[in-house]
């Protein structure tokens, strides 16, 4: 298979690119923004503007490591903007302070739209404005990724490999799918400056069969004033979808062309798909039934292809155990309700529980009854699976009725972004509220309610007022058993910027 031509949907144009004189048709000018000069001499100087007091100051945080830089901190943003060349809206530049002491290299990003223009201007790359910054300088930052990784999950060959500023490469995501690689640029500069320079740096470190480029991230494009453009197989060959064998002979299908698809969601999810699957397997040998796959802790990275095979064979037992398990076993096979996931409500019904897969169209990073089905299918599982269309707002009755209130035994609640952005962190909120109403509403008593939040705008005491208000609407009372704010050893987080996390997960035991 050759490289794949993909030609089933245009650059989405969004509506401030036609008016930006930095952005003249494509996501910017990448040849003449690449033709700039990569030696700390000849780049061009971000000034700082100067303190208001002498603890206070942008050029304060950056030599404290703060790795971002906002449009009000820069003295000369129209200077900057004169000297770009081609019409590019993004440029490699030093960084100093007012007082002109050296801070480093940032990635500047100066489009122009709306009203305000780009808020986070620049992104740190490096301290030391002497480096280079060249095929060599990602080569050794992939390196250093690549050996955390392989300290943790020895022997394993997906996981996610750079994050972002927790990698320190800003803007830059890629996730491994065993030989197949997917990069993901959030930001406009690294996409625009470097990506060539990235491309090479991963097939020499990585050998990749495959990779796959995604510039789709819709909420961190449209914050960066950038074009959202359709994934495509940039290096090599990609077959379609992937299959990762999981947990417990769990199979999960990576499909890295799929439009609007959440690269790395799985690998995020790992830490609390164990806990779940602990408490269905805690259920399961509380009423001295075998679960439907294998005995082994969930959620634990696999150790090898063969061992991933001598896990599954358990899973015939499961399903022998469904099929033949007559009306009373039926009845006490444990009830699980997944809101808006994919993989966790499948792999619970995996396992051998009964499950209720509730979908909505909430917008970008929803998952489709198509994706859910076809994973199902895959894993055997259809027959444990129901699968209900709820609308946007949170309601019992068309999830079921009164019949459902304190029904499920677990209970998942796994939305897509509710407030991407500050602006929409009242409203976001309320839904969480809502949501996690209608979530406690349906837990049975002593049951575990399970959410996944994905939005970084919400801290994590604004979520747990959130559910704090949605427990007590129900009617409910809930104990806190479990909270987590990051995804794992393979999601490292800048420390400097902790609110960035892109998952945080609460447990509560539903009184």
């Amino acid at each position: 298979m050759g490289r794949l031509s993909l030609g089933f949907r245009p650059r989405v144009r969004l509506p401030w690119l036609a008016e930006s004189p930095w952005l003249g048709g494509q996501v910017a000018a990448t040849s003449s923004a690449s033709s700039q000069s990569r030696e700390a001499g000849a780049r061009p100087t971000l000034r700082m503007v100067p303190r208001t007091r002498a603890e206070k100051g942008g050029d304060t945080r950056v030599s404290k490591l703060m790795p971002w830089i906002f449009r009000n901190e820069v003295a000369n943003v129209e200077e900057l903007r004169s000297a770009l060349l081609g019409g590019s809206a993004v440029v490699l530049a030093n960084v100093e302070s007012d007082e002109g002491r050296e801070l480093g290299a940032a990635l500047v990003n100066l489009a122009k739209g709306g009203t305000t223009g780009v808020n986070i201007v620049g992104r740190m790359l490096t301290d030391n404005i002497a480096v280079e910054i060249d095929r060599n300088f990602f080569i050794a930052r992939i390196r250093r990724a690549l050996e955390h990784r392989e300290q943790t999950f020895r022997g394993q060959s997906n996981y996610r490999l750079l994050n972002g500023e927790g990698d320190l490469l800003p803007g830059v995501l890629c996730d491994r799918y065993g030989d197949t690689l997917c990069l993901q640029f959030t930001a406009l500069a690294p996409e625009v400056l470097f990506r060539k320079e990235l491309l090479e740096a991963l097939k020499e470190v990585m050998k990749p069969k495959g990779i796959v480029v995604r510039c789709d991230a819709l909420e961190d494009r449209i914050l960066e004033r950038a074009e959202v453009s359709p994934p495509e197989v940039a290096a090599g060959i990609y077959d379609s979808p992937i299959d990762l064998p999981a947990e417990d002979g769990f199979v999960f299908q990576a499909d890295l062309l799929s439009d609007g698809w959440t690269s790395g969601s799985f690998f995020a999810e790992r830490r609390h798909r164990n806990m779940v699957g602990k408490a269905l397997g805690d259920l399961f040998a509380a009423r001295d039934k075998p679960s439907g796959i294998g005995d082994s802790p969930v959620g634990q990275p696999q150790a090898s292809e063969a061992g991933s095979q001598r896990m599954s064979a358990p899973a015939k037992r499961g399903r022998d155990f469904r099929s033949e398990g007559g009306a009373k076993q039926k009845a006490e096979i444990p009830r699980v309700l997944s809101l808006f996931g994919e993989s966790l409500g499948v792999y619970c019904a995996a396992r051998g529980a009964a499950v209720t897969c509730a979908l909505a169209d909430l917008g970008p990073g929803c998952v489709s009854r198509e994706r859910v089905e076809a994973l199902a299918a895959r894993n055997k599982c259809a027959d444990r699976l129901s699968i209900l269309q709820l609308g946007k707002e949170a309601s019992l009755n068309e999830l079921g009725g009164d019949a459902l209130l304190n029904s499920f035994d677990i209970v998942t609640l796994e939305p897509p972004p509710l407030a991407p952005t500050y602006g929409r962190l009242e409203e976001g909120m309320r839904q969480y509220t809502a949501w996690a109403q209608l979530a406690a509403s349906v837990t049975r008593q002593g049951g575990l309610l399970v959410v996944a939040c994905r939005d970084r705008t919400i801290t994590p005491v604004k979520l747990l007022r959130c559910l704090n208000m949605g427990v007590w609407a129900a009617g409910r009372k809930a104990s806190l058993v479990h909270r987590s704010a990051c995804a794992g050893f393979d999601f490292p987080v800048h420390l400097a910027l902790q609110d960035t996390n892109q998952l945080q997960v609460i447990a509560l035991r539903v009184l």
